[in-house]
């Protein structure tokens, strides 16, 4: 006898896989977000010596240009919503979210070494808004790499010419 039960994970397309990953990195970024403006006073983190969400979030780099780098995740991740509600619609809003998962898995990575390498630590909310990006890139990983290919033919027809 074979076993009926289903994963429900299994049933979920991979633009569903997005947007819930979407929408988790984006409520991981709430809490830094009301940090850093001053509505809670303390990131709480998990047991250890690994995590410094405070010092991270509190940090001058967290800071750049003077605006907390959450409410710029929140707007970034808001495009990337945007975008991945609407890809299906268009073969150019396809490329467009393919280009800006790239950018967001970029900048997520960089993240998370300037902390380990700045800090000796890890900011826990960051952590798990960078492994909800890495889980929108491996929800996506066909549609980008069909995007790369067509650019790299289009580059390629260009060169011919």
């Amino acid at each position: 006898m074979t076993n009926a039960r289903r994963d429900g994970a299994d049933d979920l397309t991979s633009e569903s896989k997005l947007l819930v990953a979407c929408s988790a990195a984006l409520c991981t970024l709430l809490p830094i977000a009301a940090h850093q403006v001053g509505w809670l006073r303390h990131l709480p983190d998990p047991p250890g010596k690994l995590f410094a969400s405070d010092k991270i979030a509190e940090s001058r780099a967290a800071h750049p240009l003077g605006i907390p780098d959450s409410l710029l995740g929140l707007a970034s991740y808001g495009v990337t919503l945007g975008l991945a509600l609407r890809a299906s619609k268009s073969p150019r809003l396809r490329k467009a979210l393919a280009m800006k998962l790239l950018l967001d898995g970029s900048l997520a990575s960089f993240n998370v070494v300037r902390q380990v390498m700045s800090f000796r630590r890890l900011c826990s909310w960051c952590t798990g808004s960078a492994l909800c990006t890495a889980a929108m890139l491996v929800s996506e990983r066909e549609t980008i790499r069909r995007q790369i290919a067509i650019v790299r033919e289009q580059n390629r027809f260009d060169l011919r010419c």
